[in-house]
């Protein structure tokens, strides 16, 4: 081979190396970007869920005092911003120069579950239970749009996979099929803490 061929080669299998590192780090941007997106709506997830009980606890033990719930709305409106780092504000086409946009659909959830916690903190709770219902509703809105926006990375799931309904009350299962074998101080049938 002649100098100007094996330049030629070189030139080639350089600018073949460039561009497969290129590919390797966008692939690497996207994967942070899943982590990063998948962190932020796991913790979505935990406030709308601690705002849904807050709203009409089911045990009376676990009542939520104002400032508690005032700061489950802080976190709502902390995380719904945040939520804008993924999701920018759509503008109209015709919109003005100092037209911020509309908030997406998914935000939307954040937004009703932190105006929620905003209206139990100020002391109105006619109905905790029609609330916990709309933040459950939200809460559920916000996790289908997420996949709807993650789609490319989240796993392909075969419609064999597909779960069964589950009833509400655990007494109503089926008996289990295998013993669960408990340590010897778990046994007995009162709570660890009332035996004491």
């Amino acid at each position: 081979m002649t100098e100007g061929m094996l330049a030629a080669v070189a030139g080639v299998a350089a600018v073949v190396i460039t561009i497969m590192q290129w590919m390797f780090a966008v692939r690497s941007g996207r994967r942070q970007r899943d982590v990063e997106m998948t962190a932020w709506g796991s913790a979505v997830i935990e406030t709308m869920a601690a705002i849904e009980t807050a709203c009409h606890p089911i045990s009376a033990d676990a009542n939520y005092t104002r400032r508690q719930v005032e700061l489950l709305g802080e976190r709502a409106s902390a995380l719904l911003d945040q939520g804008r780092l993924f999701f920018p504000n759509v503008r109209a086409e015709r919109s003005k120069r100092n037209d911020e946009g509309t908030r997406i659909k998914l935000l939307d959830q954040v937004l009703r579950a932190c105006y929620v916690a905003r209206y139990l903190a100020a002391g109105g709770s006619q109905n905790g239970e029609i609330l916990r219902r709309q933040v459950w509703q939200a809460r559920r809105g916000f996790v289908s749009l997420l996949q709807k926006e993650m789609s490319r990375s989240l796993r392909a799931v075969k419609v064999s996979s597909a779960g069964d309904h589950i009833p509400t009350n655990p007494e109503d299962w089926p008996m289990t099929t295998r013993n669960l074998n408990l340590p010897s101080y778990m046994k007995g049938t009162e709570p660890a803490d009332e035996r004491a």
